[in-house]
């Protein structure tokens, strides 16, 4: 029931401009690509809480954890429909650009980007979303 809603969520955003998405985390997970085994190796995981707040013509976003806020610039993003998923390139305040998924059927937000020769994970799983008008 709480992915046909987010799935739902979603949609509503996808079709009207003037909602604003925020989105609240419960769980993050630290990873590193491993090439040879073709796998994601978690390097660590947190508990913490974070918020996602979408602005409303879904150009920027603002990423809120316990100890630090950053603003991101959204600079492309496709959506797909069918797997209720984001697929985002931003940049963020300081200048680093990563590449984003927010995923409404696996339930997480999941930034990736490359630390010399190493692909980074930083997943957050989702634990509520909602929309304001």
């Amino acid at each position: 029931m709480k992915k046909l809603l987010f799935c739902l969520f979603f949609i509503i955003l996808a079709n009207f401009s003037f909602a604003q998405l925020s989105i609240i985390t419960n769980y993050r997970q630290d990873g590193i690509w491993d090439n040879k085994n073709e796998k994601w190796d978690v390097l660590s995981t947190d508990g913490g809480t974070t918020t996602f707040e979408f602005n409303t013509e879904l150009t920027q976003f603002k990423h809120t954890t316990p100890t630090i806020t950053s603003n991101y610039d959204i600079l492309e993003y496709k959506y797909d429909e069918e797997a209720a998923k984001y697929t985002m390139t931003v940049k963020s305040e300081v200048g680093n650009k990563y590449e984003m998924i927010v995923d409404g059927i696996n339930n997480c937000v999941a930034f990736f980007y490359w630390k010399k020769d190493d692909y980074i994970l930083v997943r957050h799983t989702i634990k509520e979303t909602f929309i304001r008008k």
